[in-house]
């Protein structure tokens, strides 16, 4: 499967998301819904770590995913932390950022998951 997606804690307050191999939009669009129910099961904010390390290909097609990247209402203030993007996902990421700012306010890049566990134990004060 080229895109996996489970909780990174007990807690339930990071969701983790491995893209392997070559990906396309339709994973995508199961990966937002997944995320969205799983987003929907707990009380508090939810932060996603993207880790692109083993991604080989992106999507041409990516930006047509826009419309359905937002969170879940009560989820506003959820880090999305993006490991070893290439440089089209970041490109894509910034047209995203002018076309609809909110979709990513809180959005990183890092180049190792354990950065991404530091940069959420740094927004919020205390470790992961």
């Amino acid at each position: 499967m080229p895109v996996t997606m489970d909780w990174d804690t007990p807690e339930r307050r990071i969701i983790r998301v491995t893209f392997i191999g070559d990906w396309n939009v339709d994973d995508i669009h199961r990966m937002i819904t997944k995320r969205n129910s799983m987003m929907e099961c707990v009380n508090h904010h939810v932060h996603q770590i993207l880790d692109m390390t083993a991604s080989t290909s992106s999507p041409s097609n990516l930006l047509s995913v826009t419309s359905r990247l937002d969170l879940p209402a009560n989820k506003t203030g959820s880090l999305i932390i993006m490991v070893n993007p290439s440089a089209y996902i970041l490109s894509v990421a910034s047209i995203i950022r002018r076309l609809s700012p909110h979709l990513l306010d809180d959005f990183h890049t890092v180049k190792s998951v354990e950065a991404a566990y530091t940069k959420i134990a740094e927004a919020f004060g205390q470790p992961v």
